[in-house]
């Protein structure tokens, strides 16, 4: 939705560029938006995984800032309602902010499990480890205190245990919450 962005295709043909000559290449899919499903979290991931053995940077959107303002803004002037409508709803209700974000953090790891030699690094936001408690806060502190398994020396650190799905499916993290 940004305005003078590539289109994804030409970045993503950058990124293969990229790593065809040799140049490590990481990816930061951030901020993922609530319309975001499954099937379109594998389609990317997919297409990262094609660049060969790469680390993805995952964020799930937050509702606070003048950011989240400006994907609204440009949602409303993409003519976007379902995104508007998405947003609007995180913006106005804390909780239900917080179970977005959780299922969407969730559901990427889990996709992510499809694909052999794809690492994706998950952020989660402070306010959302602060509106959780027991052994999901130490889940989602324990993700945001991981070391990035990206290496410049050459040397793969690898997967790391902290990142990894937070439920073994979406309805079990409610009882977590």
């Amino acid at each position: 939705m940004e305005p003078n962005a590539p289109p994804p295709m030409t970045r993503w043909q950058a990124l293969d560029t990229l790593q065809q000559a040799g140049v490590s290449v990481f990816v930061s899919m951030s901020p993922t938006y609530p319309t975001t499903d499954e099937d379109d979290f594998h389609e990317l991931l997919s297409y990262f995984r094609a660049l060969g053995e790469v680390v993805v940077f995952h964020e799930p959107i937050n509702p606070r800032g003048a950011n989240s303002q400006q994907c609204l803004t440009a949602a409303k002037e993409a003519g976007y309602d379902d995104v508007v409508d998405e947003l609007q709803q995180m913006q106005d209700s804390h909780q239900y902010w917080v179970e977005y974000a959780l299922a969407q953090l969730n559901m990427v790891q889990q996709v992510a499990t499809r694909f052999d030699g794809l690492e994706v690094h998950s952020w989660p936001d402070d306010e959302l480890a602060r509106s959780t408690s027991g052994q999901l806060r130490s889940k989602l502190n324990a993700m945001q205190q991981a070391v990035s398994p990206e290496s410049f020396s050459g040397r793969r650190i690898g997967a790391s245990a902290e990142q990894s799905k937070l439920a073994n499916e979406t309805s079990s993290l409610e009882h977590l919450i």
